[in-house]
């Protein structure tokens, strides 16, 4: 069955969308490059791979760039994460979100950025207005993500920690509002996902109507455990 007919799963006139939350170094990488294989459309515009990323980070550019604006409005950056409160009262013009939305939303859709962790607010009322949003959190223990941003950054222990501190925090106390909601949620730990990842195919498959192994030859040849550092 072509992937286009999951839509008759969810509400009419509403895409499917997939949104990857983790920290920066967590995995949500290969988490984003499992949903391309089974078929979902992480965008048309991605960024390309890097030494770090040697198969692709399977974020949307454009997505990035909106976020990335949203953080310098209110004096951030990624690596210098604001407060919630300032990000509250951020300068980005809504007319930049709903053209994205309007211009990259398809039937079935992803989304993945860390940032997204520090932006999510602003993001939730437009996302909810076009989109039945299956939230995928994605876990990895905290000093493994430190040291990994060590090794991709050369920044010390010390900055690594503070820098990743705020999107923990984020991502827990999302999470946890998350499921008060109600909302659909998935949850991935990174290792489990490179040794083991047919639990989390068959996840996805259940909510594109595909068949449980839907694509999961291709998903294991992407998969590579030699790439996970720390």
């Amino acid at each position: 069955m072509n992937i286009i007919f999951a839509l008759e799963m969810i509400t009419i006139n509403k895409s499917l969308l997939f949104l990857i939350l983790g920290l920066h170094r967590s995995g949500t990488s290969a988490t984003a490059g499992v949903l391309h294989q089974l078929g979902v459309n992480m965008g048309k515009k991605l960024l390309g791979r890097t030494n770090a990323n040697p198969k692709g980070h399977f974020e949307n550019q454009e997505f990035v760039l909106i976020n990335n604006r949203i953080l310098a409005s209110v004096n951030g950056s990624w690596d210098r994460p604001p407060s919630p409160l300032k990000i509250k009262n951020n300068k980005m013009n809504e007319n930049h979100i709903r053209r994205f939305i309007r211009e990259n939303k398809l039937p079935i859709w992803g989304l993945k950025d860390p940032r997204t962790l520090l932006t999510y607010d602003i993001w939730k009322p437009y996302l909810e207005e076009t989109s039945e949003i299956t939230y995928i959190f994605v876990h990895r223990p905290f000093e493994e993500s430190i040291m990994s941003l060590v090794h991709r950054n050369h920044f010390s222990i010390e900055k690594s920690r503070k820098i990743l501190i705020p999107y923990l925090n984020n991502k827990n106390k999302l999470r946890t509002r998350l499921k008060d909601e109600g909302a659909d949620i998935i949850d991935v730990n990174f290792e489990n996902l490179l040794k083991n990842p047919e639990i989390f195919v068959e996840e996805i498959n259940k909510r594109t109507n595909q068949k449980p192994d839907y694509h999961l030859p291709a998903v294991k040849n992407f998969l590579d455990t030699k790439l996970k550092k720390f």
